[in-house]
């Protein structure tokens, strides 16, 4: 089959659900250290990420994926458990129409996690960051896509391996009605970004010390691989489509492709970087592009939030469980009631591309006290929060929600309108009185294990 601009096009527009159809998909990714030391846990070993993945296996009926080893994966039924590269564990839930049964889904892994990592001294943090093990002090997953990214990705950012290896996010895919709604979605997505990453900003330490940031995540991410991360150039303009987002995808450079179950990197060609286009172009190596190289290399764009068949929004740091459902509830109340979404648009109406990209760098440092049009972005987190929770209402009586999902918000409530603070604000306020480095990193265990 020859690819053409129009094939992937319909791939995205395969996306297109009616309303009634509409799900939410969560990725709940999260961060294992030793109870004992605070340290990242390792892949091997008899006590590290390969061994709570074999007693998965023998005592919860996960099957890995591949069979071969070494594991790196499992499936059971539609749900996955894979690994990101520093030995971050996350789950990736099967989309659901109401906020219930990702939260049953997300608890009943919680409690399988607990029941195979706790004889083996491993607890798991609702951080957005490690708290104290930094990138060269975390070994690689033993992956080939991540051997792959580890060497390609190696000068593309100065803390590329930072992201690969020491964050976590809670990460949201979204259903689309059609083009329209999906880059109304899309754009909404990353006009929120900066919004999302102060509200739920969980993630202030650096080798259990307060660090200049209280999203360390997204300020790592904002010294990743530039070329694939942050805004999509171009997303504002209010002309943007689907044929715009395959022009970026496009130009983004390939990194790997996949023949038989065998990962090939793409190197460089003359120095350059081969992008997408040159590949459709003139092939690679004797390799013609197919279509699940354009969807493998789709997965390969880092931006805060991303096209597949589903608008996937990236900006939230790991969450303790409470928080995280929030964070899902407060999504799904502005992205899928209309009315919610009009008024969340209206409230940053005619902002450019170089506004978000200032915001985007200032959001991880002050959070919700960063300036924006004459105020600061607590006061625009709240209006979402209003938004948001009169959306799900809404939702609720379309019968496109459980009348009770706005109860999921109650805990940002707690911190976003009552105390005015984010996560890491309190985190840091509740840590304070220790001095001692040992001591304070024991509290931050103790005070963010999920």
């Amino acid at each position: 089959m020859k690819l053409s601009r129009e094939i992937f096009k319909k791939e995205f527009l395969k996306g297109s659900k009616p309303r009634r159809q509409w799900r939410v998909g969560v990725e709940w990714e999260k961060i294992g250290v030793y109870r004992k030391t605070g340290k990242a846990i390792s892949y091997g070993g008899s006590a590290g990420v390969a061994t709570i993945f074999q007693r998965l296996i023998k005592n919860y009926g996960w099957v890995a994926q591949p069979a071969a080893q070494p594991v790196i994966a499992l499936k059971k039924n539609n749900t996955f458990i894979t690994l990101e590269p520093g030995g971050q564990i996350e789950l990736s839930g099967k989309p659901a129409r109401i906020l219930a049964d990702n939260a049953e889904e997300l608890c009943s892994h919680l409690k399988e996690i607990h029941a195979v990592s706790e004889p083996l001294g491993i607890v798991w943090l609702g951080l957005g960051a490690q708290p104290l093990s930094v990138a060269d002090q975390i070994g690689w997953v033993p992956k080939k896509r991540y051997r792959i990214m580890r060497a390609s990705l190696k000068n593309r950012g100065e803390l590329t391996y930072s992201m690969m290896k020491e964050t976590a996010s809670v990460q949201i895919s979204l259903d689309y009605l059609d083009e329209r709604d999906a880059i109304q979605k899309l754009r909404l997505a990353m006009t929120l970004s900066p919004l999302f990453t102060a509200i739920f900003a969980n993630s202030p330490f650096q080798k259990a010390k307060p660090s200049p940031y209280l999203s360390r995540r997204a300020y790592i991410w904002s010294k990743t691989a530039p070329e694939r991360s942050g805004i999509i150039p171009g997303i504002f303009d209010t002309h943007f489509s689907f044929d715009r987002y395959i022009d970026y995808a496009l130009q983004v450079p390939l990194l790997f492709l996949v023949r038989k179950g065998r990962w090939i990197r793409v190197g460089t060609r003359r120095g350059a970087s081969l992008r997408f286009t040159d590949y459709l172009k003139n092939g690679y190596q004797g390799f013609e592009p197919t279509l699940e190289d354009w969807k493998l290399h789709l997965t390969s764009i880092f931006t805060e939030s991303r096209l597949k068949d589903y608008v996937e929004i990236r900006s939230i740091d790991c969450q303790k469980t409470p928080l995280g459902l929030a964070a899902v509830a407060f999504i799904k109340g502005l992205f899928y009631d209309n009315k919610a979404k009009e008024s969340a648009q209206g409230l940053f109406q005619g902002i450019s591309e170089i506004q978000m990209r200032d915001l985007a760098l200032k959001a991880p440092k002050t959070a919700l006290s960063t300036p924006f049009k004459g105020k600061n972005l607590h006061y625009f987190g709240e209006r979402l929060y209003q938004l948001a929770g009169e959306g799900l209402r809404r939702l609720g009586d379309e019968g496109l929600a459980a009348k009770n999902e706005v109860d999921y918000l109650k805990p940002l409530g707690e911190i976003l309108v009552t105390k005015r603070l984010s996560p890491a604000e309190l985190l840091l306020a509740q840590t304070r009185v220790f001095k001692n480095t040992r001591q304070r990193l024991n509290e931050i265990i103790r005070l963010s294990t999920i």
